[in-house]
């Protein structure tokens, strides 16, 4: 059994959960192209129906509003967890990494609860990443 240094196991979490970010980002991206097509056939319906179903693209329309502002957070997160990359891919300065995570949580939770929490999802993954008890079986 290969033994690790406790910085090396947690730069394995924390890469990890920056893989864990990117996917759910390009997850978001993937939903964005599918509602991009669902609010055109439902344009295109509401024209049909000589402007009845208003209902149907306000709905697809409040829908999509949502998965743009969970992306736009998450890139947000991107871009501050980014910010302490090195050119090796190595995250540097943990504790800061951490706190700038909690300012960028705490700078939204005055004016938009919704970005905060989906801040504090994220926070608190990275925080597992780097405050961890590793499991030591003998």
């Amino acid at each position: 059994m290969a033994i690790i240094s406790k910085n090396m196991e947690i730069q394995e979490r924390i890469i990890g959960t920056f893989e864990e970010l990117q996917s759910a980002i390009h997850g978001l991206e993937s939903q964005l192209v599918e509602f991009e097509i669902l609010f055109n056939q439902a344009c295109d319906r509401h024209i049909a129906s000589d402007f009845q179903k208003e209902c149907l693209l306000d709905r697809i329309s409040s829908r999509h509003v949502t998965i743009v502002s969970r992306h736009e957070s998450l890139q947000l997160i991107q871009e501050t967890v980014s910010a302490y990359r090195d050119y090796d891919g190595l995250f540097l300065d943990h504790k800061q990494l951490l706190q700038s995570l909690e300012l960028l949580m705490l700078n939204h939770a005055e004016r938009e609860y919704e970005i905060a929490a989906i801040i504090k999802k994220w926070y608190e993954k990275f925080v597992r990443a780097v405050d961890f008890i590793a499991d030591l079986a003998y």
